[in-house]
Formats: C-alpha cells, sequence, structure tokens
C-alpha cells in the first residue's frame, strides 16, 4: 500500500473525520475571522442582524411595520435560527454548522453511492469556507441539521432522523428543498430504501404539515426571482453530470444518474411553477454540492484524444469557476463595501432626525447589498421595501414591470413617502431607473447633498394615513407590530400599512376592513387617539385557517 492508500485509509477512520470536522471548521472561522477584519460581511447578513435584532428586542415574529409597508416577520422564514442566533453568537453558531457538514456529506455518500472516498468531502469542507460569502446564514444551519437527518435515516433509523429534518424545516426551509434532491433521486434509484423512507416521511409529515399550516395562516404575496439565465446554469449542469456520470468507471452509475436527472426535474419545475417561492434558490443545491459531485466522478472511461487525462476533471473545473465565481467576485469588489457601514447611513438618519414624522415613510432607492433595510429601520425610521425580494410583491411589482416617472410618482404617493435618498454608489439593477426620474421629472425638488447622497422631496406628498369622507387625522407613532393614530371627526380612514386579518382596533368604537391597493381601512365611530395593533392567539390563528382552507 503506497503512502498516499495508507493516508486515505486513515483519513476514513473516525480520527480522519475528527480531523476533517477539525479543518472544515477552523477554515470557515478563518475565512470569518477575514470577513470581520477586512469589513465585508456576507450578502445575506442586514437581512438576518436586522432579524436577530427585533428577536432581542422583544418584538413578536409575526409582523413588521418597517418593512414593505408592513409584512409578516420571521415566523415564517426561519424563526428558530432567529431565536438560537439571539442567544449564541450568530458567526460561532454557522461557523460550528458549517464545519459538520462534509463529515455528514461522507457518512451519507459513503452510505448512498457505496464510495468511500474522502477527497470529496474534503473539497466540500473548501466550498463551505468560500461560501459564508452569501451569507446565509439560517440555510447553513439548516442544511447542517437536515444533513444528520439524512445520514440517521441510511443508518437506518427513519424516526430519529426525523426530528433535526423538522428542526431545519422551521431553521430554513430550502434546506429541506436542496437535501430533497438526495432524497427523492435515492427513494428512485434503490428500491430497497423505499420501506425506511416511507416511514421517515410519515414521521416528517407533522412538522411539514405545522409548516403548511404556518405558511397558510401567515401567507402574503411573493415570488422570487426566476432568471431564465439561472435555469440554463442549473440544467446545464444537470446534464453535464449525466454526462460525466455515464462515463464514469469508478462507481455505480445509477444512483448519479437519477439524481442529476431529479435535479434537473426540480430546477424546470420550480422554473414553471407560477408564483415559484423558490425561483433562483433551487440553485443552492449547485451552489453547495456542484463540484463535489462531480469530482466524487472524476474518473471516467474516456482515454481520448489524450491517455492518462481525466476528462471529467474539466467539467469539474468549469462548473466550479461558475460556483465559485459568486463568492469570489463578493470578496474582490470593493465598490459595495462603503454601503454596508453605518457611517454611509449617517447623512441619511441625521437629516430623517430632522424632518421625518410618523405621517410618512421613508424610501431609500435599493442599494446593491440592502443595508438600508437594516440601518433605517433599526433607527426607528419604516421604509417602503426590505431585504427579501419576494416580499416586494405585496406593493412594490412596479420595479419589476415597464414603469415610468408618472407611475413611480404615483406609487410614492400610494406608499406615504415624503423624501426619498439616492446614494452615488451601486444599487439594485432594479432600482437603477429610478435616477433618472428623479433628476428629471418636476415633481421632486432636490433638498440637499450630504455625502454620497442626494436628498428629495417629492411635492404633494400623501401621507400614511387619509381621510376617506372628508376626516383629517395624523399617525403617532409606528412600532413594529402596532401603530398610534389620531382623528378629527368619526368617519373612513385608509391607514398606509397592509392589511393582514390579526390587526385588532383599541381604543375606542370602531372596524377595519382591507381597504385599496392592500392596505388597512378604518371605519371609526368618534374623534381621538386609536391603536391597531397585530395580535396573535392560537384562536385567531385558526379562524384564518378555516377562512382559508
Amino acid at each position: 500500500m503506497g503512502r498516499l492508500a495508507r493516508a486515505e485509509a486513515w483519513l476514513r477512520r473516525p480520527r480522519g473525520l475528527l480531523l476533517l470536522w477539525a479543518v472544515a471548521t477552523a477554515a470557515v472561522a478563518v475565512v470569518r475571522l477575514l470577513m470581520w477584519w477586512g469589513g465585508v460581511p456576507g450578502w445575506d447578513d442586514a437581512a438576518h442582524v436586522y432579524k436577530i435584532l427585533l428577536v432581542r428586542e422583544g418584538v413578536p415574529p409575526f409582523w413588521d411595520n418597517f418593512w414593505y409597508g408592513g409584512s409578516y416577520g420571521a415566523v415564517t422564514y426561519g424563526i428558530v435560527f432567529y431565536w438560537l442566533a439571539a442567544l449564541v453568537p450568530r458567526l460561532l453558531l454557522v461557523t460550528l454548522a458549517s464545519g459538520v457538514v462534509p463529515v455528514l456529506f461522507f457518512l451519507y455518500q459513503r452510505a448512498v453511492f457505496a464510495t468511500d472516498d474522502v477527497w470529496p468531502a474534503w473539497l466540500l469542507a473548501g466550498t463551505l469556507a468560500a461560501y459564508q460569502a452569501h451569507g446565509q446564514d439560517p440555510f447553513l444551519v439548516a442544511l447542517a441539521l437536515t444533513m444528520a437527518g439524512l445520514v440517521l435515516l441510511v443508518a437506518g433509523h427513519p424516526l430519529w432522523a426525523a426530528l433535526p429534518v423538522a428542526a431545519g424545516v422551521f431553521t430554513n426551509p430550502l434546506a429541506l428543498v436542496v437535501a430533497g434532491v438526495f432524497l427523492v433521486a435515492d427513494f428512485i434509484a434503490r428500491p430497497a430504501v423505499r420501506r425506511l423512507t416511507l416511514a421517515f416521511a410519515a414521521a416528517l409529515a407533522p412538522a411539514l404539515a405545522l409548516r403548511l399550516l404556518l405558511g397558510l395562516a401567515f401567507s402574503e404575496p411573493g415570488a422570487y426571482l426566476n432568471e431564465t439565465s439561472q435555469l440554463a446554469v442549473f440544467v446545464g449542469y444537470s446534464l453535464a453530470g449525466l454526462a460525466v456520470a455515464g462515463v464514469n468507471a469508478v462507481h455505480r452509475r445509477r444512483p448519479f444518474l437519477v439524481l442529476f436527472a431529479t435535479y434537473a426535474a426540480a430546477c424546470l419545475l420550480s422554473y414553471v411553477a407560477p408564483g415559484s417561492p423558490v425561483g433562483n434558490n433551487i440553485g443552492r443545491f449547485f451552489m453547495v454540492f456542484g463540484v463535489t459531485l462531480l469530482f466524487l466522478l472524476r474518473h471516467s472511461r474516456l482515454r481520448r484524444p489524450l491517455p492518462g487525462w481525466e476528462w471529467a476533471m474539466l467539467v469539474a473545473v468549469l462548473f466550479g469557476v461558475v460556483q465559485f465565481g459568486t463568492a469570489a467576485a463578493h470578496f474582490y469588489t470593493r465598490a459595495d463595501r462603503p454601503q454596508t457601514k453605518a457611517a454611509f447611513f449617517a447623512p441619511v438618519l441625521a437629516h430623517a432626525g430632522r424632518t421625518w414624522t410618523p405621517d410618512y415613510r421613508v424610501h431609500v432607492v435599493a442599494l446593491r447589498r440592502h443595508w438600508e433595510a437594516l440601518y433605517l429601520p433599526a433607527a426607528g425610521y419604516p421604509i417602503t421595501r426590505g431585504w427579501y425580494r419576494q416580499a416586494d410583491a405585496v406593493h412594490n411589482e412596479l420595479f419589476y414591470t415597464r414603469c415610468d416617472a408618472t407611475r413611480y410618482v404615483a406609487w410614492l404617493r400610494t406608499m406615504g413617502v415624503e423624501y426619498v435618498y439616492l446614494a452615488a454608489v451601486p444599487l439594485d439593477q432594479w432600482s437603477e431607473p429610478e435616477v433618472r426620474w428623479l433628476r428629471t421629472s418636476p415633481a421632486f425638488t432636490r433638498v440637499a447633498r450630504a455625502g454620497a447622497w442626494t436628498i428629495y422631496r417629492l411635492q404633494a406628498p400623501e401621507p400614511l394615513l387619509v381621510g376617506l369622507d372628508g376626516g383629517e387625522g395624523h399617525v403617532l407613532a409606528v412600532r413594529h407590530d402596532a401603530v398610534r393614530l389620531r382623528v378629527t371627526r368619526p368617519g373612513r380612514y385608509l391607514l398606509k400599512f397592509t392589511w393582514n386579518p390579526y390587526w385588532r382596533l383599541a381604543g375606542g368604537p370602531g372596524r377595519l376592513r382591507p381597504g385599496p391597493a392592500r392596505f388597512l381601512e378604518l371605519d371609526l365611530g368618534r374623534a381621538g387617539t386609536y391603536t391597531v395593533r397585530v395580535t396573535v392567539t392560537v384562536g385567531d390563528v385558526l379562524r384564518v385557517l378555516r377562512s382559508r382552507l
């Protein structure tokens, strides 16, 4: 036995796997430390820091008035992660989770693909270190939980396997979407495990049912980007995987052929499904496991035109460039970094501190990194948009349609905006037309320049509280789950916060109902001060479910 073979044999043993875990964890820790030292936050960090902040402040996870004109909170996304991260340092949590995934993948690979090739797991360790650039912290924690469940499943413990997977569903459901590719492929490729998989599915069913019921009880319009260019990459990867698996010289081909075919089908299904909540996120399977799976199939039967070459490695390298390209660009692109710093937003916060009143909402032309979604709401200013693009479907669909200055101005008035903040930095690509409209439309007056910011005032803005039959009123305070207001007379009013069935009125006689533009309509019985608040009880949830089932 050669030296390399002896090293591989040792790496497959428990001590070798312990070393894999230690190195993978250390690699993630080093990358996170370098990101902190270099001022390079993960792409999604703003959203997660904000959600953790809300949990620490004791804000209920059901609703948030400070994003999107009002939208559902962490209860429909990754509430378990945010609870954990409010108690345990977020970076520690993600580092430990990321470090264990390569070991879990090796154990799963050994059972399902009948191979103890350890090097793909080591490659996955490097992949997960680079993956920190994406800032998908809840997903990585959920992926560790879900992969642990898959390992327990293939070890013959379907009931125990359901426990970590169920926890993962409430940590980030996309982890189950990714792991579901492995599950479905294994179910198809290996008839012997189908009874075991069905027992696992039965044990997991209550958690899935609860998750679906929560999604139904707190449902709102939403759709993620579903780009043809991304679909082409993911399906192209699947086809390349099918080709590489077909000429593989070492492993059984059927499990891999079924796996890549399953992933291609999942990509196509996500693309054609109307209003898909998954969209481009189906690519997370490729972004995590893409090169690892191709590398596992690196030994092919092809020996022409150059004998001795492993041609399958060329495919792995080509898709590796795509897989790692986003992370590399994130680390090396400097132009975006200033817009992630608190100091960058100081001029905006200073101006808002002088001019903002609760009668209006703030609009920041969306930056490419979207850190306005953290700094302005954290300072107490409700904004028109937020971080999760899918929630733009509530009020902000115009950014993804043909739009002009007239429609844009009407939207700002509908959203109760008075001041618009435009930064001279890279912007979200769907917000770039706003620059032209702000500079050329007579509806805007430039009132200040401060730092990288130009500040515009919208002429004739419409406030957040509008009388519908002659009354007048003012918003006195905006909280994450409540709005306090005063009206001059009884009557009907439009309150420009998103309607949901959990709003409750306090302070006097009146009724609430859905109003125009998905906002909240009030029918108030007297003049004076009222509070509308989102209150969620088990009875409320059951009532809403009965109305929607």
